[in-house]
């Protein structure tokens, strides 16, 4: 389960003109699930957010936030994998075989921008911290929780989860599990792998 979070402001702090449109959308951002984001726009750079997002906007979606509990960690899509995850494990172990070889070889391409210690990797279902940016062909980013600022990045908290199973896109789920320990990469996520044919993120799949 999600732990709510407190509310950092009232219903007059929030239309109080001091309260920076930013602030707002950092504390959506980093409360809320991925499908809430979606949903309202609320997806990417904070600053590019902030020039397309009303005030108002922003208002209603921070209430709605609490109204719905959809905080970070209560997407369907997540408990759903999980479920599949689990039947999975009690099916018999021919099915398990028949799906394995049907999958082919990995869709995704990881080329290594800095080592790691070599030493520690990942298992199935241990929580990973990561620094991240999604971008498309054309290299657009569409997410990242990086600062643009490096003195920010000491006031942010790297995505944390619990690789190789199921709770972001498979391309970056099985790359998470060849990197070592401060290891930076670029993989490059087939379509099969990533957001399907569309090549575009959307409700149905949890972040990058």
């Amino acid at each position: 389960m999600a732990t709510e979070p407190a509310r950092e402001w009232s219903e007059e702090q929030l239309k109080n003109d001091d309260l920076p449109k930013k602030d707002l959308i950092k504390f959506i951002q980093d409360n809320a699930a991925h499908s809430f984001l979606n949903e309202h726009k609320l997806l990417g750079n904070i600053k590019n957010v902030a020039k397309t997002a009303k005030k108002e906007q922003l208002i209603t979606a921070y209430n709605e936030l609490f109204e719905s509990k959809r905080f970070i960690g209560t997407d369907p899509v997540q408990e759903v994998t999980e479920q599949v995850k689990a039947v999975k494990i009690d099916e018999k172990p021919k099915e398990v075989k028949t799906e394995v070889v049907d999958e082919g070889p990995p869709k995704y391409f990881k080329s290594v921008l800095k080592k790691g210690d070599k030493t520690n990797f990942p298992k199935k279902g241990e929580t990973v911290s990561c620094w991240y940016t999604g971008s498309l062909e054309d290299g657009t980013v569409f997410d990242t929780n990086i600062p643009l600022l490096a003195r920010k990045k000491k006031q942010t908290k790297p995505l944390s989860f619990k690789v190789g199973l199921g709770k972001v896109i498979r391309g970056w789920d099985e790359a998470i599990l060849t990197m070592s320990k401060g290891e930076t990469a670029r993989v490059e996520i087939e379509p099969e792998w990533a957001y399907g044919k569309k090549g575009l993120p959307d409700s149905k799949y949890p972040l990058l």
